[in-house]
């Protein structure tokens, strides 16, 4: 059982997807370190999640019932936490091995978001996502940090206020994107693979991307437009100079000397 002073609490969706869900569940119960709570918060699925989730005794905390999305499932999550620390697992999504709490459970040692590697995984093929160990505005701007490898310090959801449903898709990325980037919070890269991703969840699927683009279109322009034109000129004359570096005319110039492009 947990407590008040638990340092780790996990985070499962789900709704309908009962077969991802046993991926999840027994990464969970395979953990050498059990030194954590876990939460399962289920949308009233009808496909026998229900039953699995039930049937699991090693759950602490355990809900069914309709939500309006996913961030809206995973803010029940959060508002029920005991946790410092919070991983969001959502089902489908499984621990890389059964020693990843023990490898990283001492690491959970101040810094406000800690992450690590993930690897996206799919029914064909499968490749290992690292990210840097210094985050920047243009890590955020095109890309962003995994949400299933990030450990998050509940109380930045106290102080920055929890996952904006009005992004249905993208709010895990919103929300990293400001507290990182607009309010500086304490981060740590870790060496290590936390989860295994499924990317035939919501925002890998390519009928999504226009959707994904509009909703980060939307936050960076209510939230950066005093930066965002002057960044993404000064980074599109940068690619240009990428490419003139890069082509065959420039490397023959240099060759010869011309002391203008060296």
């Amino acid at each position: 059982m947990t407590n008040q002073n638990t340092k780790l609490s996990i985070i499962t969706i789900n709704l309908n997807n009962k077969d991802g869900l046993k991926k999840t569940l027994k990464s969970i119960d395979n953990q050498s370190n059990k030194n954590f709570e876990y939460l399962v918060i289920d949308g009233n699925s009808s496909d026998g999640s229900q039953d699995l989730i039930n049937n699991s005794a090693f759950i602490d905390i355990k809900i069914s019932e309709k939500d309006s999305g996913i961030y809206d499932a995973m803010n029940k999550g959060i508002q029920l936490a005991k946790g410092e620390y919070l991983l969001f697992l959502n089902s489908g999504d499984y621990l890389n091995n059964s020693e990843v709490i023990n490898n990283i459970i001492s690491q959970l040692d101040g810094e406000e978001i800690i992450y690590g590697s993930l690897i996206y995984e799919d029914k064909d093929s499968s490749r290992v996502q690292h990210y840097p160990s210094k985050l920047t505005f243009s890590q955020f701007l095109y890309e962003t940090i995994g949400h299933p490898c990030s450990f998050i310090k509940k109380d930045l959801f106290t102080r920055y206020g929890l996952y904006d449903t009005s992004y249905p898709i993208v709010a895990d990325w919103a929300f990293f994107t400001k507290v990182i980037v607009k309010e500086n919070v304490s981060t740590k890269h870790i060496n290590e693979i936390i989860t295994n991703f499924d990317l035939t969840g919501i925002t890998a699927r390519p009928e999504n991307h226009d959707k994904i683009n509009a909703e980060r279109d939307r936050f960076l322009k209510e939230n950066f437009s005093f930066i965002l034109e002057d960044f993404t000129r000064t980074t599109a004359a940068e690619k240009k100079l990428e490419r003139i570096q890069s082509s065959k005319g420039f490397k023959i110039l240099k060759a010869f000397g011309v002391k203008k492009f060296q």
